[in-house]
């Protein structure tokens, strides 16, 4: 990695579930850059990758100063501490901040060309990865919620189940999906025009899959309360930036889909940390139990919400 300068200040970021670190560096002259330093399995390359075709499109992803992916280090821009999540904890005006993360999303979907991701092979989101990643529910939050491992019977039923309610997704329009695309991953950039004012971090574990993944992710209710809320506008303002073809009430269904298959994923890992000895995540535990139960009231998650487990 290219040498930066003496620094006169290091400070370490803060990561959420995240393995990899941060750390703020500042030079003498009050040249600021952040420093990542991922585990190998973090996807380094794929972050470099997509931070170069998000910034292609106008997105404002960090600026990449020097990196040697291989190794997980990566010198980046820093965008400041206007983090989205923080400023709504403190009573910021939620819809604006979520209206031009929406128009974010449409200009991605009308302008992403999946041919300008080069070096880097990008995963396909279809039901069958998401069923997947859904069955860490399985093999992590039935341990240790039951206190007992799922059956087969169980665990033939839930992938049923599932596959039937996210198969239809699989017919939908695709494009990039950033995938943690929520409050706490986005940053308010005010000195930017328009919906370029929200920076976007967080996004190695992206692919390709359903429109409505992110706008979905966006309104996620794992940290806070509220998005849920807003899924209705967002989703609406999404529509009237894109004109889709794809009906509102497709688009709903999907967005409600893909968020119950999120937030059943998220009880999982929140399990399997546990089970692992970081009980830190426990807190969110019951708000998501009860948003998911919420969730599984749709029609569409009729299959899921017959199996019973929560």
């Amino acid at each position: 990695m290219r040498r930066v300068g003496a620094t006169r200040d290091r400070r370490p970021c803060e990561a959420d579930f995240s393995p990899r670190h941060f750390a703020r560096l500042e030079r003498a002259d009050g040249a600021r850059a952040i420093l990542m330093d991922a585990d190998l399995n973090q996807k380094t390359p794929q972050f470099v990758a997509l931070a170069g075709a998000l910034r292609a499109l106008g997105i404002s992803a960090p600026v990449i100063y020097a990196a040697v992916p291989e190794r997980g280090l990566v010198l980046m821009e820093d965008f400041g501490d206007g983090n989205v999540g923080r400023m709504l904890d403190e009573g910021a005006e939620a819809l604006p901040l979520f209206a031009d993360a929406a128009r974010l999303l449409a200009h991605l979907h009308r302008h992403f060309d999946r041919d300008s991701i080069v070096g880097v092979d990008l995963p396909v989101f279809d039901s069958r990865l998401l069923i997947e990643q859904a069955a860490m529910f399985l093999d992590s939050y039935v341990p240790f919620a039951l206190k007992r491992e799922a059956t087969a019977g169980e665990c033939e039923d839930f992938r049923a189940a599932w596959d039937a309610v996210l198969r239809p997704i699989d017919a939908l329009p695709r494009s990039l999906i950033l995938r943690d695309f929520m409050p706490d991953n986005l940053m308010l950039l005010p000195q930017r025009e328009g919906w370029r004012r929200i920076g976007t971090l967080d996004f190695q574990d992206g692919g390709i899959g359903s429109i409505a993944y992110d706008l979905a992710s966006l309104c996620e209710v794992v940290r806070r309360d509220g998005g849920d809320a807003l899924l209705d506008d967002v989703l609406n303002v999404y529509r009237q930036e894109t004109q889709t073809d794809l009906s509102p009430e497709d688009l709903k269904r999907a967005a409600v889909v893909l968020s119950a298959q999120r937030h059943t994923r998220i009880l999982g890992i929140i399990a399997r940390l546990a089970l692992g000895g970081r009980s830190d995540k426990l807190p969110y535990l019951a708000h998501v139990q009860a948003y998911l139960k919420k969730l599984l009231q749709h029609p569409a998650l009729s299959p899921v919400e017959k199996l019973g487990f929560l």
